[in-house]
């Protein structure tokens, strides 16, 4: 079931006792490269922890000295405290007893968070890490996504994956109004964003997911797909041996089994991207990050959505989820079970789609999928 932020998570309030420490693997882009420390709501790692009064962040690891000193230069006085390491297994062997490192953002590249995140993950007994924040795609087969699942449970470790667009205030915001019933019984959710189906499109499957269980809990049972298969071609000769290409989606469909239907587009809407419309039976609700939260009755005047909060870092929110979730909170919105249903309906809309022609959906996949050891590329 998709849990919701506390109105005061995202609020600069009272720190929680024992702020816990955070230590961020990797410092390309969407660590530290995006965003700035002048913005209001910077969408990078370090920017939403800087946001941040409820986290520390206490130290940084790249194997590259241009993104240390890049991260260094870029954030100033602001980390002049943060210790810096080479590697993720320096930063690991430098923890002490007095120093845990409760959170683990892991930002490298997709095909090296299988391990990455078994490294923090064995390390955990030692360095006290108790919760995981690991960028998308999470791993490039299910058999990753297994065995990380089962070595995070004995270690008592949560992960949870920055589907980062799932946590704009305004999306929070309309997700509790739908499931408070603002348009009726939701039955249909349509999704826009296209593009590398892990790596990319994951966003908004997350979205449909997101939306398709707000009111009623259920699962995912089957899933349809169309790829643009020229995006294949293209990825020839490109990746190492044993990984196929990671397509580009042209089509997505998504039996849930509380009886919500799901599709994804592969392209723009005309509310662009990374967006949802979610029909109920009483109305219609449009949520995205990037997009104007609106919601129409049957009719199609508008409703009233009351006061939308403010915009705020997406990693701010998530990062003080998982905070709140090691101080007796709810788990974190895209944490265990959610993130594998998401990466499954990927993986199996892969499948669904090889098997089919150049116009055609492919054949329906039942979850979970049987093709655990299909190894995609995916670099994003």
């Amino acid at each position: 079931m998709t849990t919701t932020i506390s109105p005061l998570s995202y609020s600069n309030g009272t720190p929680l006792v024992g702020m816990p420490n955070v230590a961020l693997i990797g410092l390309g882009a969407i660590a530290s490269g995006y965003g700035s420390p002048e913005e209001e709501a910077p969408y990078c790692h370090v920017g939403g922890l800087l946001r941040s009064h409820r986290l520390n962040l206490h130290s940084v690891a790249d194997m590259s000295a241009e993104a240390r000193e890049g991260f260094a230069s870029k954030w100033g006085e602001a980390v002049a405290d943060v210790r810096i390491y080479d590697s993720a297994t320096e930063l690991l062997e430098s923890v002490t007893h007095d120093e845990p490192l409760e959170i683990v953002g892991i930002c490298v590249r997709g095909p090296y968070h299988f391990q990455v995140v078994c490294e923090v993950l064995n390390a955990a007994p030692r360095t006290g890490t108790r919760a995981i924040f690991l960028e998308k795609p999470p791993t490039c087969s299910l058999a990753e996504m297994d065995e990380l699942a089962d070595i995070a449970r004995r270690q008592n470790v949560a992960i949870t994956v920055s589907y980062s667009r799932h946590w704009a205030p305004h999306v929070l915001h309309l997700e509790a109004l739908v499931r408070e019933g603002l348009i009726g019984e939701v039955h249909t959710v349509i999704g826009y964003c296209g593009q590398l189906i892990l790596s990319y499109a994951s966003h908004t499957t997350d979205l449909i997911r997101q939306f398709s269980l707000a009111q009623t809990p259920g699962r995912a049972l089957s899933v349809t797909a169309r790829v643009h298969h020229e995006s294949l071609q293209n990825c020839q000769g490109t990746m190492p041996a044993g990984f196929e290409p990671e397509p580009h989606l042209d089509q997505l469909s998504i039996e849930w089994s509380n009886g919500v239907t799901g599709t994804q587009i592969g392209a723009n809407g005309d509310g662009g991207s990374f967006y949802v419309d979610v029909f109920g039976s009483k109305g219609r609700v449009r949520a995205g990050m990037y997009a104007k939260p609106q919601a129409w009755d049957a009719s199609g005047q508008p409703l009233d959505i009351g006061d939308v909060p403010q915009d705020a870092s997406v990693f701010q929110i998530a990062y003080e989820q998982i905070a709140l979730s090691l101080r007796g909170g709810e788990a974190a919105d895209c944490t265990n079970e959610t993130w594998h249903e998401v990466n499954e309906i990927g993986f199996a809309a892969i499948e669904s789609a090889l098997d089919g022609g150049l116009k055609r959906m492919g054949r329906r996949i039942e979850l979970p999928n049987c093709n655990r050891t299909r190894k995609i590329w995916a670099n994003g």
